[in-house]
């Protein structure tokens, strides 16, 4: 029974390198692919976990300056820089909010050397119940003090009324174009609580405007005197003075007192410029907060200094891993793939004379010139012709050696590369004897050949199974024949 041959597997690990070199871009290629997708896939429980986050966040900051402030602390900025940035933002927008508001406002309408006023003079009356107004010799003193402090509870009511957003509300309808917050730049009030007197002075553009600013007040507290003649002291809004003139008496900005002078500058004038200056110290304060951000040390973000240490670690890991998974493959792949030795291995283990071989491997990979090296692709022929060339002058040389015949039997599996040998070897050498057969112990026309030849040169592919290589030598050497070489394609 024949005895089967037990083979070793030998790992060749410049052989291995060379593979790896060959097949280095695609290792590179599935490694940086891992690395992608191990990143993307890492990061998404992240992004799930944060988008809830940010929802339940969302739900529960319902104020403006707070979500703002924690998108200012997610772009990783500092205390100090988020705060600046805050009070930047506000600054602009109350800026603008002046800018649209005041520029476009009924006062900056009006050229103090053209204005007109209507100023209106008012003083409030107690009465008794008969409607008698008290005098100031009658009554006992107690009744004085009830009616000084009636006195002073009513103008204090019509003070409030005279300064309330309702008036300011009907004035600014009753003129027509212009607007509620208007109204306090170009009214100026007085009152004394201890007199009594009330004192209403309206600025507008023209004659027309100013009268009908005085009419709507006349209405608003004829309307407010009759209410309140039923829940406070009996009364009446006496009218003292009303006038209009054009042009304007010069009057202080102040509510608890109105000054006549001819000395001081325009009122309405100072208001302007007064909201000018207003303007341009906003202007300022924005551009000296943006100046101490600026100045402000660089501060490390330690969020996105984290954010990306954490996605190069996974980078890493996935770029080890992909590598590690592509070069097991590959291996694995060089293990299982049947295929010859190198030549030394094939004339040192296994007794064969290698007369010529192919190039196995294709100049690709990163470093063809080392993989072709490593590989043993360096003293391999490039293509048939050179191989089939350097093969007849070795075998010449080798039966001149032997002193041997000259009839040459190619055996092997394939039956084109035993013809393709059989031409170039009997072409232009009359004195070689050429004949091939293949699948010499499938049929008996192989056989018959193999029994008459007198020397035996294998034909096979470089990637050949070593075993049926073995087979076929230990078959040959039964019957009593030696081979003489190996052609490996």
């Amino acid at each position: 029974m024949e005895r089967e041959i037990q083979e070793e597997v030998v790992i060749d690990l410049a052989e291995l390198i060379a593979l790896y070199l060959r097949k280095g871009f695609w290792i590179i290629g599935i490694s940086l692919l891992f690395a992608g997708a191990f990143v993307k896939f890492r990061a998404m429980p992240e992004e799930e976990t944060s988008k809830k986050d940010e929802n339940v966040q969302e739900a529960t900051l319902q104020d403006k300056d707070l979500k703002e402030e924690k998108v200012l602390e997610e772009k990783g900025l500092t205390a100090n820089e988020r705060y600046y940035t805050a009070q930047i933002k506000k600054e602009k927008e109350r800026l603008l909010w002046e800018q649209d508001n005041w520029e476009n406002s009924y006062l900056f309408t009006l050229d103090p050397d053209k204005v007109y006023e209507r100023q209106i003079d008012l003083y409030v009356k107690v009465l008794d119940s008969d409607n008698i107004p008290f005098t100031e010799d009658s009554g006992e003193k107690i009744g004085d003090r009830a009616e000084n402090a009636e006195r002073a509870a009513l103008t204090e009511n019509y003070s409030s009324l005279f300064q309330s957003g309702s008036f300011y509300e009907s004035i600014a309808v009753a003129q027509g174009s212009m607007k509620a917050s208007d109204v306090a730049d170009i009214l100026f009030f007085r009152s004394n609580d201890e007199s009594g007197t009330l004192s209403l002075c309206f600025t507008g553009a023209s004659e027309e405007d100013v009268q009908k600013m005085g009419d709507a007040a006349a209405e608003y507290w004829l309307n407010a005197e009759n209410g309140m003649q039923e829940n406070v002291a009996m009364h009446d809004l006496h009218l003292v003075n009303d006038k209009t003139t054009l042009g304007m008496t010069t009057h202080s900005v102040n509510r608890n007192a109105l000054i006549l002078t001819d000395s001081m500058e325009s009122s309405i004038l100072r208001r302007q410029n007064e909201k000018k200056d207003s303007i341009n110290t906003r202007i300022k304060n924005i551009s000296d907060l943006e100046k101490a951000k600026k100045e402000l040390p660089k501060a490390v973000n330690n969020a996105t200094q984290s954010s990306k240490k954490r996605i190069l670690k996974q980078a890493i890991l996935g770029l080890f891993l992909g590598g590690f998974l592509s070069v097991f493959l590959f291996t694995l792949q060089y293990l299982l793939e049947a295929k010859l030795p190198k030549e030394e291995d094939l004339e040192s283990l296994y007794g064969f004379t290698v007369l010529g071989s192919k190039k196995r491997y294709g100049r690709k990979g990163i470093l063809p010139s080392l993989s072709e090296k490593l590989s043993g692709d360096k003293e391999r022929e490039k293509d048939d012709e050179n191989l089939l060339s350097l093969a007849k002058t070795n075998l010449s040389l080798l039966l001149r050696e032997k002193q041997t015949g000259t009839d040459i039997l190619f055996v092997g599996e394939d039956k084109q590369l035993c013809e393709k040998t059989e031409d170039f070897m009997a072409c232009d050498h009359s004195h070689f004897n050429c004949s091939y057969a293949y699948n010499i112990f499938k049929n008996e026309e192989s056989i018959e050949r193999l029994g008459a030849a007198q020397n035996i040169v294998f034909v096979a592919k470089g990637k050949s199974e070593l075993r049926a290589i073995l087979n076929m030598k230990r078959r040959c050497e039964k019957l009593g024949k030696s081979i003489a070489g190996l052609i490996l394609y």
